[in-house]
């Protein structure tokens, strides 16, 4: 949801001095919600219903001067009018676009059914509200009570991740696994891709730490600052497939020059920042990997 929204409806509900409302239309809905896993930048939830039927799930940040359980009915029509809003913008780039077969509001913004989400974006040693309620599908109206949980995210990142690179012609893989080899299909990562000759105009040739350390820092640095000031910035999840051709990517692999290949986690804050420096040959291609959790430096080698 967009708390921007969510919050401006939020104001103006609360000057205008709204009444607690005791009751309203429910259905008998039960929802079960479970907060699995909390990191520094993330939620993992499980949701589902005692019985067939749409619900929303959001989550926004804590607010002490607020009690959704007074004002419950309120605080859920100020979500689903926040949720609709979100919507109707992506509906209406889909019929800028000539688009006409769409989505209708239930399919697209609430869930059916057991599901497990992964709330994202958030910041770290922040109060935040994990929340779930029934909706009549129809007159997007809500169908139970509310069901809410705060939760705090942590000060640094509890996930366990490394990233392994491959390559094979002009493709390159990303796989975020955890120390047993699972891929983590859920965790936000941003990657990119250069050639050191981009790189060499890029580092300061006064810069008194060894060469390859500058090149390092400079490299992270730039690929963090370029995520940040980037407004539609979107991370990568799961295993991430790059065809390095010029057309859809930064870089077109070049027999005998040299690539570096950054991977930075993001929960929270930024987490186990990666690089992958290798020379491509069309064939073969060797690498070295640096962690700057571990500063390590590995020599490896792609069949």
């Amino acid at each position: 949801m967009n708390k921007r929204y969510f919050y401006i409806l939020l104001t103006v509900f609360l000057c205008a001095g709204c009444k607690p409302e005791a009751n309203w239309e429910t259905d008998d809905i039960q929802i079960n919600m479970t907060i699995d896993k909390v990191s520094a930048g993330y939620v993992e939830c499980s949701f589902s219903t005692n019985k067939d039927a749409y619900y929303m799930i959001s989550i926004v940040e804590a607010d002490d001067s607020f009690n959704p359980h007074t004002y419950q009915k309120q605080f859920m029509t100020l979500a689903l009018d926040s949720a609709n809003l979100k919507y109707m913008e992506w509906r209406n780039s889909l019929l800028r676009q000539g688009e006409f077969n769409i989505a209708p509001f239930a399919s697209h913004s609430l869930q059916y059914g057991s599901v497990k989400h992964f709330f994202t974006g958030l910041m770290p040693g922040e109060k935040y509200w994990v929340f779930a309620f029934a909706v009549n599908p129809e007159t997007l109206q809500p169908l139970s009570k509310l069901y809410l949980e705060e939760i705090t995210t942590s000060l640094e990142s509890t996930v366990d991740v490394h990233f392994e690179y491959r390559i094979k012609g002009l493709w390159d893989y990303i796989y975020p696994v955890d120390s047993n080899g699972n891929i983590l299909s859920n965790f936000p990562y941003i990657a990119t891709t250069r050639d050191s000759l981009w790189l060499d105009y890029s580092t300061d040739p006064d810069d008194p730490d060894d060469p390859e350390w500058v090149v390092y820092r400079t490299f992270i640095g730039w690929m963090l600052d370029m995520f940040l000031e980037a407004e539609d910035a979107i991370p990568y999840y799961g295993v991430q497939a790059t065809e390095n051709d010029g057309i859809g990517s930064y870089v077109e692999f070049e027999e005998g020059h040299t690539y570096y290949t950054g991977i930075c986690g993001f929960d929270g804050l930024f987490h186990k920042a990666t690089i992958y420096k290798f020379r491509w040959n069309g064939e073969k291609t060797e690498y070295y990997f640096f962690d700057t959790d571990s500063a390590n430096i590995v020599n490896g080698y792609d069949e």
